[in-house]
């Protein structure tokens, strides 16, 4: 089980391959934040909104309200950290409170998940567990990842050359 941020769902969706993260964490967590965050998107006409919520309907994917101590972490979580998004606050406070890993992008969400003690991977993170667990070749990988900024994922240059010298080695 992984809880997800909005981002990594919705990339994975534009690429063709949500999948992916069922394969391998099965039970994907959002909270209701991310996914009134998404359906927004649906409201706008966006295909992998429907997409995602393909996922919720099967039963894979998990729409959780938080609860009132959650609630209250969530607080405290957007008056500490204010360079955060709520929607942001909530997938950390959902990960943080059933004690789960994290799947988000934003590199500003990473730090706090790791000042939080979260452990984390990013859609990149995602593709290449992909390869290392047979569930596509290097070929398809790096592919998707040269891709993604053309569907608007912004990725440091840093980060995607760093992605395609790990992808060589797996």
């Amino acid at each position: 089980m992984i809880v997800s941020d909005s981002t990594p769902l919705i990339y994975l969706a534009k690429l063709g391959n949500l999948p992916l993260i069922r394969k391998l964490f099965d039970e994907v967590r959002v909270p209701s934040e991310v996914m009134a965050e998404i359906m927004r998107g649906k409201g706008l006409g966006f295909e992998d909104a429907a997409v995602i919520e393909g996922a919720e309907q099967e039963g894979w994917l998990k729409t959780v309200a938080l609860g009132g101590d959650q609630k209250g972490e969530l607080l405290k979580l957007c008056r500490t950290f204010v360079d955060i998004s709520r929607v942001d606050a909530a997938a950390l406070v959902l990960a943080k409170s059933i004690r789960v890993a994290i799947c988000v992008d934003d590199s500003r969400v990473v730090k706090v998940a790791e000042v939080l003690g979260l452990k984390h991977i990013g859609t990149l993170g995602i593709i290449l567990l992909s390869v290392k667990r047979g569930l596509m070749g290097k070929g398809q990988a790096e592919q998707m990842a040269l891709s993604l900024p053309e569907r608007g994922f912004y990725v440091d240059a840093g980060l995607l050359s760093e992605f395609l010298r790990q992808l060589k080695r797996a």
